[in-house]
């Protein structure tokens, strides 16, 4: 998903470069067969941006219609300050996290909590997956385990919501300070 409320609503990840990689495919394999410097290939690159744009475009209008429709619902807005450079670097999750465009998410909430006078904040990242909401007991888990199950206190829940739910006790416990 693309991201949890801390209500364990799930937010689904469009997948926007991934249902269109096959056109782009096309458009690509269509711009090397050109010959460098005809109208023909300055007329397929064209294509290839056009397709490129749509992509962009379909990405920021979901990111917006998002960020409104949370800050209707919330005053303040909690967000893990992911290392994103750093995530990229494995080879086998870097095409989907750059579809998804968390950075670009989270700059365009920020900015518009602002613009409503309302809060988006990061709070740090490291641990919110691994530590129980609950009791704070650091449960170990690799990328596919899907569920947190916590020994010390018995909490049971999938482990994006334990997370979301750590990150809403994080930040309310930053903002007191």
């Amino acid at each position: 998903s693309f991201a949890t409320l801390s209500t364990g609503e799930p937010i689904e990840n469009p997948k926007w470069y991934r249902k269109s990689e096959k056109k782009l495919r096309v458009a690509q394999r269509k711009v090397s067969r050109r010959k460098k410097g005809s109208h023909r290939r300055k007329k397929a690159v064209r294509e290839l941006q056009v397709a490129h744009s749509k992509i962009r475009n379909q990405r920021l209008d979901f990111h917006h219609q998002l960020v409104h429709k949370l800050l209707l619902r919330y005053d303040t807005i909690y967000f893990e300050d992911l290392n994103i450079k750093g995530m990229v670097q494995n080879p086998h999750l870097a095409k989907s996290i750059l579809d998804a465009a968390w950075g670009q998410f989270t700059r365009i909430l920020t900015y518009e909590a602002e613009y409503a006078d309302k809060q988006g904040l990061a709070v740090p990242a490291p641990g919110t997956s691994q530590r129980c909401w609950r009791c704070g007991t650091i449960v170990k888990k690799g990328l596919s385990n899907r569920w947190h199950s916590c020994p010390n206190c018995g909490e049971e829940l999938h482990r994006d919501h334990n997370s979301a739910l750590d990150i809403l006790r994080l930040g309310r416990s930053l903002q007191a300070q």
